[in-house]
């Protein structure tokens, strides 16, 4: 790409990482930081960063995620706008604004960017997060003797277990029926690894009440899908009791590190789970990777098809990744080879035993993973892709 781009930080994960790579690729970019009162009208943000655009000869924008007021601004000023989607649900997405000209959508999950591309994005591609290679290698590399011993561990997990407020299925009283009905899709839910059945499976009398009792509407400036609203509220719940049994299945049997900012089941002390709480994904979460011997992925079922990030971040640590059947999984990744894919619980538990066991070929497949990251997936080249 030529010309000078605007990197808008307003605090996601892979921030940091990407801005070193835009220096180490000579990318010519400046950087706005700045929180948005609302997501479609902020006249002192939008002030500055026209400011910021026109000082700067701005000739592209990006952003992780999407963001509806720099979409406009973008549009109105004739910019590209380039937006790289990492989280799933993205409510932003629903803005009508995503039918603007100038806008780049980059979305990780296939289903998304099939979805946003019905509803009007023109410019919307799939495209599968990455991670910086070279950045948490050259951490890992200056980790202590202390630090090693430190995060060692059996197994590992790092992320959220959904039980908080934002869960809101926990919280709303709903009818006998519906809370019978939705338990039984719940539960087959959890049966079923890489195909999430939640949307067709509400009626449109359980749809309104999802969205009436849990408040899921988003307002007149966005598209209102009602039925994958609520889907997506069920989804949460089905991802925090997957979490849990997860989480409980190899804690009966193995020691377990959890990293979580998330209340614990009172249950949970009575297992080998050890808590750690928050593990701060600049300076801590590549040492739990690169250290533990089995790292955990459990996809949300938000996620219907795509690759989390945390995947990425694991193999780029030179970590063992056990995760969860997901399509875009075994499309990108060979498993048993690149990583290790489980699709029940009785199969997590005796892949976990064995590669427990089984040092040599866990540390193969380690660096297998790793060596395929840093050729197909690592930031440096996906980030030149993306902008070309």
């Amino acid at each position: 790409m030529t010309g000078r781009l605007l990197f808008y930080r307003w605090g996601a994960i892979s921030e940091s990482g990407l801005e070193e790579v835009f220096g180490r690729n000579k990318i010519d970019y400046c950087v706005f930081k700045g929180k948005m009162k609302d997501y479609h009208a902020d006249a002192e943000f939008s002030m500055n960063f026209l400011q910021m655009m026109h000082q700067k000869q701005v000739q592209a924008v990006f952003s992780f995620d999407y963001f509806p007021l720099i979409s406009m601004l973008c549009e109105m000023n004739g910019i590209p706008y380039l937006s790289w989607i990492y989280d799933c649900p993205m409510y932003t997405l629903y803005s009508k604004t995503v039918s603007n000209e100038m806008n780049y959508i980059f979305c990780f999950d296939r289903k998304s960017c099939f979805y946003m591309q019905q509803i009007g994005a023109r410019h919307c591609v799939h495209f599968p997060l990455a991670a910086d290679s070279f950045r948490l290698q050259s951490i890992i590399d200056s980790e202590t003797t202390e630090m090693k011993k430190k995060y060692r561990c059996d197994i590992s997990f790092v992320g959220n277990l959904y039980n908080t407020k934002k869960n809101r299925l926990r919280s709303t009283k709903l009818l006998e029926y519906t809370k019978g009905y939705l338990e039984g899709v719940i539960e087959s839910q959890l049966k079923v690894y890489g195909y999430n059945f939640i949307r067709e499976s509400l009626s449109e009398n359980i749809v309104k009440e999802l969205v009436e009792k849990c408040r899921l509407t988003l307002g007149d400036l966005y598209y209102q899908d009602l039925s994958q609203l609520a889907a997506d509220c069920v989804g949460m719940e089905v991802s925090a009791r997957e979490r849990e049994r997860v989480l409980r299945k190899l804690g009966e049997r193995f020691d377990l590190d959890l990293y979580s900012g998330s209340k614990l089941p009172a249950d949970f002390e009575k297992l080998r789970i050890h808590k750690k709480g928050y593990a701060d994904y600049e300076t801590v979460m590549p040492y739990i990777f690169h250290n533990s011997k089995i790292n955990l992925n459990i996809t949300s079922k938000t996620i219907e098809s795509g690759i989390p990030l945390r995947v990425f971040d694991i193999l780029s640590c030179g970590g063992f990744c056990l995760t969860n059947y997901q399509p875009e999984i075994a499309e990108y990744f060979v498993d048993g080879e690149d990583l290790v894919m489980y699709s029940s619980m009785e199969d997590l538990a005796a892949k976990a035993a064995y590669y427990l066991e089984h040092e040599d070929e866990r540390e193969e497949i380690a660096r297998n993973g790793y060596e395929k990251i840093k050729r197909n997936h690592d930031l440096s080249n996906v980030i030149e892709e993306m902008l070309d």
